[in-house]
Parts: C-alpha cells; structure tokens; sequence
C-alpha cells in the first residue's frame, strides 16, 4: 500500500456510511461526492437500495467505493436481513431471520466468528459481482477499537479479510478522528451533534488539525418521508427524540456541500484525499 512521505501536509479522508440503505442516502451520496467535498462512499450491500446505489457507483467510476460491513438493522419496523440465507447464518439474526437491532442483542446470541466472516465476505461479494470496485472497508454500528474486548476476534477477523481482498480497514489506517477534537465524550461524529451546532464545531476542528491523515465520517441523506420514518431501535442512539432520521441526514449532505465548508478546507491548505488515492490504486 502507498502513503504519501509528505510529513508536512494534512490529509483529510471524508467517509459517508449507510449508501443504500434508502433511497435518500443514494440521493445524498452522489449530492456530496459530485457537488460536496466527500471522498469516499461505504456501500451497504444489507440495505433495501443497495442495488440503485451500485448503479449510481458504477455510472462514477472516478469515486472511492468501500463497503460497510453490516450485523446490525437498526430500525423500527424496517428490519435488513444478511445478504447469506439466514439459515446459513443463524447465529447473527433473530428468529425471524432479520439482523439483531444493536450490538448488545448481537454480543447476547453468541455470534459464530465463521458465520461473521461468511456474511462479511458475502458482502464484499456481492458488491464485486454488482460491478463496484472495493477499495476499503469498515464497519457499520460495531467499532472495532470499542468491541474487541467485547467479542474477542472480531478485531483480527476483520484484519483477516482485509488483508485477503488486499484492502485498508477506514479508521485503522493510521487516521485520527476529526470528532476526537470535538471535546465533548460520548460524540463519534459530527452528525452526533446537534444540527444547529455542527457548521461552527467542524471549522473548530478544521482550525485544529495537526498533519497526518484525519478521518472525518458522516450520514449522508435527505430529508423525506422515507428517512423520517427511520426511528432507531435503541433508546440511546435515537439524537431525534422519535422524528426519524431525514433532518439529521439532510443536515449532513448540507454540510458536506457547504460552499463556506470547501472554502475553509481550500484556506487550511487541507488535501482532500481517499483510500484509493493513498494505496495507489
């Protein structure tokens, strides 16, 4: 894999999660990539749209394309199945063969590691065979550095499959997160903010960048009755209070289009940049 020696020059990846879990999320991918200073697009190959985003992919071939491995469907009454038989996978869903809600009633099943790694291949699978290119991967719901400890050999699973498809691993290539300076804990992104606050917080952040590669991930969308039914299923995740999710996700392709967002990234000297561009491919 290439990086570049430029010790001196801040890079800044900017990774959208959750491309085609609605059709909103197509809408804001391409808004945000094609018009936005997004970088890269995790495809969710779970989602009920996924086969309309790999179309939108394929007709940009010039995007950075990844995919987000998912175990979790978090909504309320609008529940993903693996993309396995579920059958084949019965130790990752419930008894009516959907993906379990949150982490917790995952962990509680006692997942097999072969199945997590029969439906995490199975994804990039079928990614490849809809014609994407798959330049990384990351995880949907489930950070590795919090889980590990969790369900150990999750982590090194992960690495395994990875290093099989020749790909880096979004957010354990060496990036720091560009929400660890928001100061605020219990705040993975940006989008976990309140939207009203999310404009001045990230040119706070911009201003502190240090050089090196920098991770900034968002939930791009757009607001519709589709996306403000989307309620999360766990209490603690819901930052809408029951409205669904189309403020927040539209708030996010906003930001990420933001002409004052690219002109503060243009005066910090920042490189915009991606996972096919550091490992040269």
């Amino acid at each position: 894999m290439v990086v570049s020696n430029d010790s001196n020059e801040v890079k800044l990846i900017i990774r959208g999660d959750d491309m085609g879990m609605t059709h909103g999320s197509v809408v804001g991918f391409e808004r945000s990539l094609n018009q936005g200073v997004m970088t890269c697009a995790s495809m969710q190959p779970v989602g009920p749209w996924f086969e309309a985003a790999t179309q939108v992919a394929k007709n940009n071939p010039q995007w950075c394309t990844g995919v987000h491995l998912t175990l979790i469907g978090e909504w309320i009454g609008c529940p993903w199945r693996p993309v396995l038989p579920w059958d084949k996978v019965s130790s990752l869903v419930d008894d009516n063969g959907y993906l379990f809600r949150y982490p917790d009633q995952l962990w509680q099943n006692k997942p097999k590691l072969k199945e997590i790694e029969a439906e995490f291949r199975a994804q990039i699978e079928l990614t490849l065979k809809m014609g994407v290119p798959v330049y990384y991967i990351d995880t949907h719901y489930i950070s590795l550095s919090k889980d590990n400890g969790r369900f150990p050999g999750l982590f090194e699973l992960v690495q395994k499959v990875a290093a099989d498809y020749d790909v880096p691993v979004s957010a354990l290539y060496d990036e720091k997160r560009v929400s660890s300076l928001v100061g605020r804990p219990g705040v993975s992104y940006i989008d976990d903010l309140p939207i009203s606050e999310r404009k001045k917080a990230l040119f706070d952040m911009l201003d502190k960048l240090t050089p090196g590669i920098w991770l900034w991930a968002s939930h791009p969308g757009i607001k519709s009755p589709e996306q403000d039914a989307l309620v999360h299923t766990s209490l603690a995740d819901r930052v809408t209070d029951g409205f669904g999710i189309g403020a927040h996700r539209a708030a996010a392709t906003e930001l990420l289009t933001d002409p004052e967002v690219k002109a503060k990234i243009k005066e910090k000297k920042i490189k915009l940049t991606n996972y096919r561009e550091l490992t040269g491919k």
